[in-house]
């Protein structure tokens, strides 16, 4: 109201110099009017502070306030974190599928589990098991399963469990895969959706390939948001992280740190 008593005032003041142009003078006149008029309400605006968001209640009988911490459970409620392949083969330094980077970001992974079990997230641990004799490995792994040796992350081989200090727990969902895509011949769409997530969080190995793909996946299939913590994944190098990273914020996925993702309110 008080900008509004502003731009009046200022609206008469001007009228009555424009009293005192020539004709030929009253157009430019008029764009002056109306650009001092606009900034004076811009500077004057107050903050528009929204009331207390209307949702309809759980019995579907109304609407009433909505509760912020209501609202931030409910936003966690859907939402499901994937760990993906933080596995011995691919983290430990002897593992014959080693992600250089995979070892340093093992503290940051626990930590973003640990965030989620407070927030209530469904925590999926997304996993690499394999036949022994590799017959439902990629083509161009195979050989890898041929020398009469346990192949890399074969079902029940060491090299297949999850690296320290990740546990998998009760109330938590562990999913097998065969290829990069977490949900590439899996029925890991079918489970989120019969859990009401639709926002996704993802933490694991490797950038280019599993968490790439899982989030064009994911993307595809209209999970909004997309979320990759991004120094809770990693890849052979620092470059080729970076890379991916750039491709994936270019689609609409979000990339904070750890740090940032801990300080959020949902």
């Amino acid at each position: 109201m008080q900008s509004h008593r502003l731009i009046s005032i200022a609206i008469d003041h001007i009228t009555n110099s424009h009293r005192l142009l020539s004709q030929s003078q009253q157009p430019q006149f008029h764009i002056l009017l109306l650009c001092s008029a606009l900034t004076l309400r811009h500077k004057n605006k107050q903050p528009n502070w929204s009331k207390p968001s209307l949702v309809r209640s759980k019995s579907g009988l109304g609407l009433g306030p909505v509760d912020p911490l209501e609202m931030a459970a409910e936003a966690w409620n859907r939402t499901a974190l994937l760990v993906i392949d933080m596995q011995r083969d691919f983290i430990e330094n002897e593992g014959p599928m080693l992600v250089k980077g995979g070892k340093e970001i093992v503290p940051n992974v626990i930590k973003t589990v640990q965030v989620a079990r407070q927030r209530g997230i469904l925590i999926v641990w997304v996993v690499r098991e394999h036949d022994p004799l590799g017959r439902d490995v990629e083509l161009f792994r195979r050989h890898l399963y041929s020398t009469g040796e346990v192949g890399p992350t074969s079902k029940g081989s060491p090299g297949a469990e999850l690296v320290d200090g990740l546990v998998i727990r009760e109330g938590d969902y562990k999913l097998v895969k065969t290829r990069f895509s977490a949900f590439f011949a899996t029925h890991l769409h079918s489970v989120l959706q019969g859990a009401g997530i639709n926002n996704l969080v993802i933490t694991g190995v490797q950038t280019p390939n599993c968490i790439r793909q899982t989030v064009y996946d994911a993307v595809a299939l209209d999970y909004q948001p997309v979320t990759v913590i991004v120094d809770a994944t990693a890849a052979a190098t620092p470059d080729i992280h970076l890379a991916n990273v750039f491709d994936m914020k270019n689609i609409g996925v979000a990339t904070p740190t750890l740090q940032e993702w801990t300080d959020f309110k949902a």
